[in-house]
C-alpha cells in the first residue's frame, strides 16, 4: 500500500508532528540503513541529482509538475546502492527534519532547487507578513533597485524564518539576507506556493523588497562575494516534460 508525504501544509501546520507524526529519528534511520553518515548523505545527494537536476541521464521519465515513478527510482539507486529497496527510499523521505523530497500516488519529486523548469501544481498560499533570503552584496544591490529575479533556478526561493536565511547564508558566505514584504506584496496578486521548507514565487518585484541587512558592512569591507558555483549552476534551459502528469 503507498504512503503518501505530503510536505505541502498551511503555515499554522509546519510542525514536525504535523509533517511525520510518529517520525522515526535520524539515528535509528540509518542504523536500520546499516549505513554511515557520509554514505547516508551521499544517497540523499543522489536523490537530489536524479529529481532535481539529472533525471534523464538516470533513465527517469519526469512529469511536467516534477514527479518521477518510484518504482523507477527505486530501481535507479539499486544501481548505485543494491542493498537498498523502496522502503530505504520511503525512510529517507521520512527522515526528521526533511522536506526536500515528497511521495504522493504521483511518484516522488523533490519539491525544490530545480535547475530545469516544473510546474507549481496545487493552491497559492496566502504567506506571512514577512519571508526572507540571502544573497551577495552584488545581487542585493541589483534586487533593491530591479527587484528579485530567479537566478541560477527558475522560481525565487524564500525562507520562513529570518534564522533559516542567516543559516543558509552562512553556508555560501552571502552575507546579505533580504526581508521580504510578503503581506504587500500577496495583497498585489503576487502568487507564494508552498514546497516543504521554502516557499516559491516567480519574482519580487522591487517595491516588495524591505529592509537588507549585512549590504552597508558588506560593501565597507569590500565584500561583493559572487554566490559560488553548485549544482544550481548547470541545466537551465527549459525543458519539456517526458511525460503527462
Amino acid at each position: 500500500m503507498l504512503r503518501v508525504v505530503d510536505s505541502r501544509l498551511s503555515l499554522p501546520e509546519l510542525s514536525l508532528e504535523a509533517v511525520l507524526p510518529g517520525a522515526l529519528t535520524a539515528h535509528t534511520i540509518r542504523k536500520e540503513l546499516g549505513e554511515n553518515v557520509s554514505n547516508y548523505r551521499r544517497i540523499s545527494k543522489l536523490l537530489s541529482l536524479m529529481l532535481r537536476h539529472r533525471s534523464e541521464e538516470f533513465g527517469l521519465e519526469m512529469d511536467s509538475c516534477g514527479f518521477v515513478s518510484l518504482e523507477e527510482v527505486v530501481v535507479a539507486v539499486q544501481e548505485r546502492y543494491p542493498d537498498l529497496g523502496e522502503e530505504d527510499v520511503y525512510k529517507l523521505v521520512e527522515e526528521p527534519g526533511q522536506h526536500r523530497f515528497e511521495i504522493s500516488e504521483r511518484g516522488i519529486r523533490a519539491l525544490y532547487g530545480h535547475s530545469f523548469f516544473v510546474e507549481m501544481d496545487g493552491e497559492p498560499i496566502k504567506p506571512p507578513d514577512r519571508l526572507y533570503m540571502w544573497c551577495s552584496v552584488k545581487d542585493a544591490k541589483r534586487f533593491r533597485q530591479q527587484g528579485i529575479k530567479p537566478k541560477d533556478r527558475f522560481y525565487v526561493h524564500l525562507s520562513i524564518g529570518r534564522e533559516e536565511a542567516e543559516t543558509r547564508s552562512r553556508k555560501v558566505d552571502a552575507p546579505c539576507i533580504i526581508e521580504v514584504l510578503t503581506a504587500e506584496a500577496y495583497a498585489a496578486g503576487v502568487k507564494f506556493f508552498m514546497r516543504g521548507e521554502v516557499i516559491l514565487t516567480d519574482a519580487v518585484p522591487a517595491e516588495f523588497v524591505g529592509q537588507i541587512s549585512g549590504l552597508e558592512e558588506g560593501t565597507a569591507n569590500g565584500a561583493e562575494q559572487a554566490r559560488p558555483q553548485t549544482a544550481m549552476s548547470y541545466g537551465r534551459r527549459m525543458r519539456k516534460s517526458t511525460r503527462t502528469p
